[in-house]
């Protein structure tokens, strides 16, 4: 069977498919990597919370999947909206790479504090920029759009102070060396789902489902759901200042910590629980972040009890 992996056409998502491909050849399977444009790689004039509609880097590869154009879809768990397309299902997730958020800069610096005061630190993450101005209210963020490699050229033509990105995609391109800080997750809390890698198939084809099984990592898929589910809950997008970090404390235990932020970080409120169950713990977070003022948060009003 020669199975057609869909992916964007990005230089790091193609290094996530190729990925996919890798595992698949270990286990005997001839694959191949289909490349799409979406949206969100057309429209590189906006800041993304500016583009209406869901699914900014998704819908095309969905499309493509549903039509039977590909077999699978690849993507970056955080680009995906909560609610797939009907009749899609998620069938694997691969092993997580780094969640933490990573600060590049041309300066010689070890966190957010070391930056010189009234830094300019670019970002194209409503979630990163909210926290940025919570920890660090004197640096001018500003947004910026492209791949990796056009970001990186930006800031060094334009002199900002500095980048955040996922540090998950500079590692799966081996740019590791460019990373000055990796940001405390406990603090800088990462986007739910980041650093996570999932397999997308159709839900009725029980020959891709038995193909991708092959890989799914389901210590990373349970940790993933409890991110999800809380993303789900309080009735996020991709673009939400959400943070949701999930780790295992032991073999059944996992720890759930979520943070929001207003987007002028102003407040900020917290909730962290333990539980066996993923969906369920992710209920006693968001039922904690609601209960102290988080959905105002969420839109961008009101002050949540214990802010910053």
């Amino acid at each position: 069977m020669h199975f057609r992996i869909g992916t964007r056409a990005s230089a790091l998502a193609m290094a996530q498919a190729d990925l996919v491909r890798e595992l698949l050849r270990k286990r005997g399977m001839v694959s191949e990597v289909v490349p799409f444009q979406t949206r969100g790689d057309r429209i590189l004039d906006r800041a993304l919370d500016e583009i209406p509609g869901k699914g900014l880097f998704t819908t095309e590869l969905e499309q493509a999947l549903l039509t039977g154009e590909v077999d699978c879809a690849v993507h970056s768990l955080k680009d995906l909206p909560v609610q797939l397309a009907p009749g899609l299902v998620l069938g694997a997730y691969l092993p997580r790479e780094d969640p933490r958020d990573a600060l590049i800069s041309p300066h010689p610096v070890q966190g957010l504090d070391d930056l010189p005061a009234n830094s300019v630190l670019a970002t194209s993450s409503v979630r990163r920029r909210s926290a940025v101005h919570n920890l660090r209210p004197d640096v001018c963020v500003v947004p910026v759009r492209g791949n990796l490699a056009t970001r990186l050229a930006k800031m060094e033509r334009e002199g900002w102070d500095g980048l955040i990105l996922a540090a998950a995609g500079l590692k799966r391109l081996g740019w590791d060396d460019r990373i000055r800080a990796l940001l405390d997750p406990s603090v800088f809390v990462p986007a739910p789902g980041q650093g996570v890698v999932v397999v997308e198939i159709r839900a009725d084809d029980a020959s891709a489902r038995e193909t991708v099984t092959r890989i799914d990592d389901s210590s990373t898929a349970a940790l993933a759901t409890a991110e999800r589910a809380l993303l789900a809950r309080l009735g996020g997008g991709c673009q939400i200042p959400l943070g949701a970090h999930a780790v295992w404390l032991a073999a059944s235990q996992l720890r759930l910590t979520a943070k929001i932020t207003a987007t002028d970080g102003r407040r900020t409120t917290m909730a962290t629980a333990v539980g066996a169950d993923s969906e369920a713990t992710a209920e006693v977070v968001a039922g904690k972040l609601l209960a102290s003022g988080g959905l105002a948060l969420l839109d961008g009003q009101g002050e949540a009890p214990h802010a910053r």
